[in-house]
């Protein structure tokens, strides 16, 4: 038996772990997405509110801990110059703040 045997398993195990961070940092960046490929922000809490247009739905940063899916919303919208169409739903910015967005769905 080789001295290096153990010292070659716990390198291949080291390369193995490296892979699989990696991997885990890719998928976090990308967000999770849906199968065509859309971030699902529906998964952030989206509070029921009544206005002068009718019935639409607001989030924030607080209400959901500045997550990294609350931080993609906001940097798509800011791309978006503050209102957005993506997968059914009108996204904008909350006249007053900026870390409230308002969401209704397209007609």
């Amino acid at each position: 038996m080789s001295d290096d045997l153990p010292l070659e398993a716990l390198l291949e195990f080291l390369n193995a772990c490296e892979a699989g961070v990696a991997a885990a940092k890719h998928r976090i960046k990308e967000g999770k997405k849906l199968d065509d490929g859309t971030i699902d922000f529906s998964k952030l809490f989206w509070e029921h509110k009544q206005g002068e247009k009718g019935p639409f739905e607001q989030t924030s940063d607080k209400a959901n801990q500045n997550s990294f899916l609350w931080q993609k919303l906001k940097a798509e919208l800011k791309e978006h110059s503050g209102f957005w169409e993506h997968a059914g739903f009108r996204y904008w910015f909350d006249m007053k703040n900026e870390n409230v967005i308002d969401r209704r769905k397209t007609p």
